[in-house]
C-alpha cells in the first residue's frame, strides 16, 4: 500500500467524521421532525452517508500507516 502523508491522513479523518455526523443528523431529523410517511429512497440519502463515513473511518483506524 502506499504511504499517506499527516496531512491527507487528517483530511480524511475529519471527512469521515463529517459524513457520519451528518449521517446521524439527517437520520435523527427524518426520525423525530418528519410527520409525514417517507419513501424507503429518502432513508437511503442518511444511511449512504453514514455508510460511507464509516467505510472511510475504517480505512484509517484499520491502516494507521
Amino acid at each position: 500500500m502506499t504511504q499517506r502523508t499527516r496531512t491527507r491522513k487528517a483530511i480524511s479523518i475529519i471527512l469521515g467524521l463529517t459524513l457520519v455526523g451528518a449521517g446521524f443528523f439527517g437520520f435523527g431529523y427524518m426520525l423525530f421532525h418528519v410527520v409525514e410517511p417517507i419513501s424507503i429512497k429518502l432513508w437511503l440519502i442518511p444511511i449512504t452517508i453514514f455508510a460511507a463515513g464509516s467505510a472511510i473511518l475504517w480505512d484509517d483506524f484499520k491502516n494507521p500507516e
